[in-house]
């Protein structure tokens, strides 16, 4: 039906708007906390992209919903500012006939989130965590710059370099800072030649003038000064990224035991849930009256969206810690929300139908 198209149109036209001003910002946001590790000479210009790309995957099924939403809010207000709902109804087109093809398109949507949640999210974010392991084990020997500070590692060895050639190979001004435990061990060299894989599976890092100070929770201090110091350095290798809840399965998640997995999983199945819910919101407030503006109530809407998310992610942290076992209470306070708000033109359908009688 022309109608049908015509009211489609006007919707995606603004959902495509909202959906490219919302991505654009969350990218940029993204790209610029990623930039400061690749201007330090942790990440690479592609892996930069890389895990940019793949935070903008995993934003899609909040921002989806969010687009729609707004879109809704926006479309449907043209509407009514202009006096074109009002036309439709006098002309026989009932308000639930022009909102049939906008709960069919929020339908179409909420699938898509439900399968970007479900399958979509876990794989970015094991890709995401793939190329972060990577980066980490090349940059302790391959992309540290001069004159900065570098934490690596699970012993959180500190490296500082004053000067180092083209090459990374003749160092000046060395410092290797290691903890283990209780264990403290500093050392310091005025020069230093790194070599890479001068055995399999290990660098080597010859020091001069070196100054050694290590602390030991149980036993004396030590402390020495040579003239020449050998490290040899474990070339290690990305490993498989540990057990993360992110880039769990959604059966996985369903099967475990654990309260953080339980609110992983809720999370997701909450986000089509959502995405129908704010449609079925945004409409009763794209309602305006003939002059009143399509923006009217767009600061009511963008306020009662925030409240809800903010809450929605506060019983996610009661799920995580324990103190409560669903987060669907925060979803059933959002149907009552727009349960209170078609109730006022049910009642006027009622009357308009009583009076006919």
């Amino acid at each position: 039906m022309i109608i049908d198209h015509y009211l489609i149109r006007e919707i995606a036209q603004s959902f495509w708007a909202v959906l490219i001003a919302l991505m654009v910002i969350f990218i940029t946001f993204s790209l610029s906390r990623y930039l400061v590790s690749a201007d330090a000479g942790l990440l690479q210009a592609g892996e930069v992209l890389e895990l940019t790309a793949f935070r903008a995957l995993i934003s899609l099924d909040v921002l989806l919903p969010l687009s729609l939403y707004l879109s809704i809010m926006v479309g449907l207000g043209r509407l009514y500012n202009d006096s074109e709902i009002y036309a439709m109804r006098a002309g026989g087109i009932s308000e639930a006939r022009l909102l049939r093809p906008v709960m069919r398109l929020t339908l179409i949507l909420a699938i898509l989130v439900a399968l970007l949640s479900a399958w979509v999210r876990p794989w970015a974010y094991t890709k995401s965590y793939a190329v972060t392991a990577e980066a980490e084990v090349s940059a302790e020997t391959g992309r540290i710059k001069e004159s900065r500070f570098y934490t690596f590692g699970k012993n959180k060895r500190t490296v500082f370099i004053e000067h180092m050639d083209d090459n990374g190979q003749d160092l000046k001004g060395i410092l290797v800072r290691t903890r283990k435990g209780q264990d403290l061990q500093v050392i310091t060299a005025s020069e230093g030649v790194f070599s890479h894989l001068i055995k399999p599976m290990l660098n080597r890092l010859e020091l001069r003038d070196v100054r050694i100070f290590k602390k030991v929770q149980d036993g004396p201090d030590f402390s020495a000064q040579l003239g020449r110091f050998t490290l040899w350095l474990p070339a290690e290798l990305p490993q498989p990224p540990e057990y993360q809840v992110k880039s769990s399965s959604i059966m996985e998640l369903n099967l475990s035991t654990d309260p953080v997995d339980h609110a992983e999983f809720q999370w997701r199945m909450s986000t089509p849930v959502s995405s129908l819910l704010l449609a079925l919101l945004a409409i009763p407030l794209s309602r305006s009256r003939p002059r009143q503006g399509r923006y009217a109530k767009m600061l009511l809407a963008v306020g009662i969206y925030a409240v809800y998310f903010t809450l929605l992610d506060i019983s996610r942290s009661w799920v995580q810690q324990g103190s409560e076992k669903y987060i669907w209470w925060v979803p059933a306070l959002l149907s009552l929300v727009v349960v209170f708000l078609y109730w006022p033109v049910k009642r006027s359908v009622r009357r308009r139908n009583l009076a006919d009688d």
